[in-house]
């Protein structure tokens, strides 16, 4: 069994998503607008056993108050269904064009917003599934510690070797993607991820050379996972449900 921990399902074909279920999978959900949440929890309500409902707003995504306001009484009305919350964390990639004043004034109003979600996950006793990139995790960190949040999700996280330790060091996990497959640095950085803190996605439906992502992709990096770690696939699959389970905070 596989847990593709960091997926926009509700993007995903319906024909894909049965098969990944039908082989004994899982899968990770995560929203990043009041829409897809609503699409997702219906998701949910046709494979209850098989995907975990993650609800919240995606830091790259333009939402005002009415959108946040409405996201946040959509999870105190689901909480029940949840596994936690995200996808929240911080803007990063649509401030290319922004002054570093502007960029710095954005990751601070981002850092808020995440706030108030990472305040919902401390209120119901839930994981958080982080969009955050690089140096960022010095926003994220001190949030995470105010509310006593532990064990949270760095999904895609690629930074430098003193904060993956920073990391690894406050018990935190990170996803490694298809991306592994197309960027060597990436690959690179993958490869020194502690296998104790290691999980796995697919982020469809991100593209990847060109080819839409499914989860069923995370077979593949599993795969190769396995075989840099001089590991038998199954070992690696016993350890990647091992983390999902701590993450989740229940068994699969």
């Amino acid at each position: 069994m596989i847990t593709d921990i960091h997926c926009h399902l509700e993007s995903v074909a319906p024909e894909s998503l049965a098969s990944f279920i039908a082989a004994g999978n899982k899968i990770g959900a995560v929203s990043m607008t009041l829409e897809s949440a609503q699409q997702l929890i219906t998701l949910k309500q046709q494979y209850p056993d098989a995907i975990a409902l993650f609800l919240g707003v995606h830091p790259e995504v333009s939402a005002d108050e009415a959108m946040i306001e409405a996201m946040i009484a959509l999870i105190h009305q689901h909480h029940g269904l949840l596994s936690g919350i995200g996808e929240i964390g911080i803007p990063f990639f649509y401030l290319d064009d922004k002054t570093v004043i502007e960029k710095q004034q954005l990751k601070q109003q981002g850092a808020q917003l995440m706030a108030r979600f990472v305040a919902l996950a401390a209120e119901y006793d839930l994981p958080v599934n982080l969009h955050v990139v690089e140096d960022d995790i010095e926003l994220v960190l001190p949030i995470l510690q105010q509310y006593g949040i532990e064990g949270a999700l760095f999904h895609w996280y690629e930074g430098s070797a003193i904060q993956l330790a920073q990391l690894h060091q406050c018990g935190h996990f990170i996803s490694a993607s298809p991306w592994i497959f197309v960027d060597d640095h990436y690959w690179q950085f993958v490869q020194t991820i502690p296998l104790s803190m290691l999980l796995v996605e697919s982020d469809a439906p991100c593209k990847y050379n060109g080819e839409k992502g499914d989860p069923s992709m995370t077979v593949n990096v599993v795969s190769a996972l396995a075989k840099h770690h001089q590991i038998s696939i199954e070992q690696l699959t016993n350890i990647l449900a091992a983390n999902t389970c701590r993450y989740l905070r229940k068994s699969l």
